[in-house]
C-alpha cells in the first residue's frame, strides 16, 4: 500500500505541513478576535438591561405610590361607613325600621330630612363618591341620589356582594367591581364599593347595611398624578381574583383572561419579574396592600421600554452580523481543513469495526493525523492478513474433523448392521434384509458422499430417519423416536451432519444401557428469525458436575478428556464449534440435563432473510 502526499493539496497551502499544535494556535486565535468583534453586542445587552433596571426601580416606586394612594382613599371611606354606626339618630330610624312589623312601612318626611342630611355630610365635595345608600331591615333604602333614581325597596338577600357583607359581620368590606341591581337609570357602568353591617350596640341586632359605591374615576385621579408608561397596563385585584380596576394600554394582548390570571398568579408581596402574555415579553411589578388586600399590577412592555436604544441596537447588530459572518467563514474554513482527516478516519474505523477489513485512508498531510492516517492503514491490512489467515486455518481445520468424521463410520456400528441383515436373510425375511441395506446405503451415500457445507433440512432429516431404522433394528420395541417439524421449515438449509450425531450421542449415552429403553424426540421450531433443532431423550441424564464437564469439553480444545472415550464428544464439540465459526458466537451447541430426567441438545441455526442473506 503506497501512501503519499497529493501534489496539488501540497501545494495549496503551506498548512499541510503545519503541526497539529500549529493549527489548534490558530484556531484559539480566531476564538480570541471574534469575541472582540462582538464586544458592541455585549455593550447593547448591558445597556439594555441598564434600562429595564431603571425602569424597573421608577415602576416600582409609581406602584407602590398608587397602592398607597388608594390605602387612603379606602380608609377615609371605611371611617365614613363607621359614621352611620355611631349617629344615635341614624340608629334609631333603622330600629324603628328593622322589624318584620314594618315590612314595607315608609319612614316620615322628618325622618328622611334627617337620614339625607346625615349622608350628605359624607358627599360633600367627593366627587369620586356614586352614592351612599343605608338600606333598612324592611329593605326601604335611604341614599343621598334622587328617589327617581333609585329603587326605595330592596331585597338584600338578593344581591350578588350582600352574603360578603353578612360574613364579614360589621367589619367593612371591599366589593369588586359590579352594576347594582337598585339603580333605575340605564347605567352600564360598574362601580366598586365599601360597604358595612350595621347592628345595634346594646343588643348587637343587625339593623341593616350601609354601602358606599365608588367610580372607577378613583383609580383615574389617582393614576393622574403619576407618568405612567401608557403602552403598559394596569390592574387592582385582590387575593380571591376579583377585578377591581384595569386599564389596558396599546402593547396590551387583546385577551384580558389571560392578564387578569397572570396577575392573580403573582404572589401577594412586591414583585418585578418577566412574563410572558401573548407571545411577547413584559416586565411586570406588582405591590400588595394588606390594609385592603388589594394587589396593584403593573404590565410594560419590555420592546417600549428598549425603544430609545433602537439607534444603538441596530448599530450593533450590524457590527455583530459582520464579526459573525467573517468569524463563521474562518471557523468553517479552518474546522472542514483540520477536522476532514479526522472524519474520513472515524468513517473507515466505523467500517473496519463492523468487520471490514479492506479499508485504508487518504493520506493528505504530514503532520500527527498524516502520521496517525499511515499507521491505521498498516494496522487494518495486518489485522486483515492475519483475520484471514486464521479464519482460514480454523475453518480448514474444523472442515478436516467433518471430513474426518464424515469417513469414519464406527465398525461396531457396520459389523452389527450386517450381521443383522445376515440373520434377515437366513431367517428369509428378504423384505426387511432390503429395507436394511436401502437405509444403510443411504447413510454411507450420504456420510462420505459430496462434500458441501450446507444442506436442506428434509435431506439431514432423511438421513436421520436412515440411522434410525437400522438402530431400531438392534434395539426393537426399547427405542422410540418421535419427529416433530413444522414443515415450512423443511427447504431451509442447515450444516451438514447435526442430527445424527446428537440422536447416536442419545442412544448411546441417554437409553442405550437401559433394559426398559427410552423415547428420543426430535423437535424443529421457528423461533422469530431462528431455526431451533432439538434432540430430547429421556434416559438417565446427567448430575450438575457432569454437564458443566461436557459444556467446557464442548468448546474446548481437541485434547479435552470430556467425553473422549467413545469418539461422541468429539462429534458434539464439532457440531458446537461448527455453528460458531458459522454463525458466530451464541450460536453454540446447548445442553440442558437433569439425572434420571434425560438430556436434551439444542442448536440454534439463522433463518435466511429476504434476499437470501443469513
Amino acid at each position: 500500500m503506497t501512501n503519499r502526499v497529493h501534489p496539488w493539496y501540497a501545494a495549496l497551502s503551506p498548512l499541510s505541513q503545519w503541526s497539529l499544535r500549529s493549527k489548534t494556535l490558530l484556531i484559539f486565535l480566531l476564538l480570541i478576535a471574534i469575541p472582540l468583534g462582538l464586544q458592541g453586542s455585549l455593550t447593547y445587552y448591558d445597556f439594555s438591561s441598564s434600562t429595564e433596571r431603571r425602569a424597573a426601580e421608577y415602576s416600582t416606586q409609581l406602584v407602590g405610590q398608587i397602592n398607597r394612594n388608594l390605602d387612603r382613599t379606602l380608609k377615609d371611606m371605611q371611617h365614613l361607613s363607621l359614621m352611620s354606626t355611631y349617629d344615635p339618630g341614624v340608629l334609631a330610624i333603622l330600629s324603628k325600621y328593622s322589624g318584620p312589623e314594618s315590612v314595607y312601612s315608609r319612614p316620615s318626611v322628618e325622618e328622611l330630612e334627617k337620614m339625607l342630611l346625615h349622608i350628605a355630610s359624607g358627599t360633600y365635595d367627593r366627587s369620586e363618591i356614586r352614592g351612599i345608600h343605608i338600606f333598612a331591615g324592611n329593605g326601604y333604602t335611604f341614599s343621598n341620589l334622587d328617589a327617581n333614581s333609585i329603587r326605595l325597596f330592596n331585597d338584600l338577600s338578593q344581591e350578588s356582594w350582600y352574603e360578603q357583607v353578612r360574613l364579614a359581620d360589621g367589619a367593612w368590606t371591599l366589593i369588586p367591581t359590579h352594576r347594582p341591581s337598585y339603580y333605575l337609570e340605564s347605567d352600564a357602568q360598574e362601580y366598586f364599593s365599601v360597604a358595612r353591617l350595621i347592628r345595634e350596640p346594646n343588643t348587637n341586632r343587625a339593623l341593616g347595611v350601609v354601602k358606599i359605591d365608588l367610580k372607577m374615576d378613583v383609580f383615574r385621579q389617582i393614576l393622574s398624578n403619576v407618568k405612567f408608561e401608557d403602552k403598559g397596563s394596569l390592574i387592582a385585584v385582590n387575593s380571591r381574583t376579583e377585578l377591581f380596576f384595569m386599564q389596558n394600554g396599546s402593547g396590551l394582548p387583546p385577551d384580558r383572561d389571560e392578564e387578569l390570571s397572570s396577575a392573580a398568579a403573582l404572589p401577594n408581596e412586591s414583585t418585578v419579574r418577566r412574563m410572558e402574555l401573548g407571545g411577547k415579553s413584559f416586565l411586570t411589578i406588582s405591590d400588595y396592600s394588606e390594609y385592603s388586600d388589594m394587589k396593584i399590577v403593573s404590565f410594560i412592555p419590555v420592546e417600549s421600554l428598549l425603544k430609545e436604544t433602537n439607534a444603538l441596537r441596530v448599530v450593533t447588530m450590524l457590527i455583530g452580523i459582520v464579526s459573525l459572518v467573517l468569524g463563521s467563514v474562518l471557523a468553517i474554513y479552518f474546522s472542514y481543513r483540520l477536522t476532514r482527516p479526522l472524519v474520513a478516519l472515524k468513517n473507515k474505523m466505523k467500517r473496519v469495526e463492523l468487520g471490514d477489513f479492506k479499508q485504508s485512508v487518504q493520506v493528505e498531510t504530514q503532520d500527527e493525523i498524516g502520521h496517525l492516517s499511515r499507521n491505521f492503514n498498516r494496522m487494518v491490512g495486518e489485522i486483515d492478513r492475519l483475520v484471514e489467515e486464521v479464519y482460514l486455518i480454523g475453518l480448514r481445520e474444523k472442515e478436516a474433523e467433518l471430513s474426518a468424521l464424515q469417513s469414519q463410520i464406527n465398525p461396531h456400528f457396520i459389523y452389527n448392521t450386517l450381521e443383522s441383515i445376515n440373520m434377515l436373510a437366513v431367517q428369509g425375511q428378504s423384505g426387511r434384509v432390503s429395507d436394511m441395506v436401502t437405509a444403510l446405503g443411504r447413510l454411507l451415500r450420504y456420510t462420505v458422499g459430496h462434500d458441501v457445507r450446507l444442506v436442506q433440512l428434509r435431506d439431514e432429516l432423511e438421513t436421520a430417519e436412515a440411522y434410525v431404522s437400522i438402530q431400531q433394528l438392534r434395539y426393537g420395541d426399547r427405542l422410540q423416536i418421535l419427529f416433530d417439524i413444522e414443515h415450512d421449515l423443511l427447504p431451509h438449509p442447515v450444516p451438514k451432519l447435526m442430527i445424527q450425531p446428537m440422536i447416536e450421542n442419545a442412544i448411546y449415552h441417554g437409553i442405550g444401557d437401559h433394559d426398559r429403553g427410552g423415547t428420543i424426540w426430535v423437535h424443529a421450531v421457528r423461533f422469530e428469525n431462528d431455526l431451533l433443532l432439538t434432540v430430547r431423550d429421556d434416559g438417565s441424564g446427567m448430575t450438575e458436575d457432569e454437564l458443566e464437564r461436557l459444556r467446557l469439553s464442548l468448546n474446548g480444545p481437541a485434547s479435552s478428556e470430556a467425553g473422549q472415550a467413545d469418539g461422541h464428544g468429539v462429534a458434539l464439540r464439532n457440531i458446537s464449534q461448527r455453528l460458531a465459526l458459522m454463525y458466530g458466537i451464541g450460536y453454540e451447541l446447548q445442553v440442558d440435563a437433569s439425572p434420571g430426567e434425560g438430556a436434551a441438545f439444542t442448536i440454534t441455526i439463522p433463518l435466511r432473510r429476504e434476499g437470501g442473506e443469513e
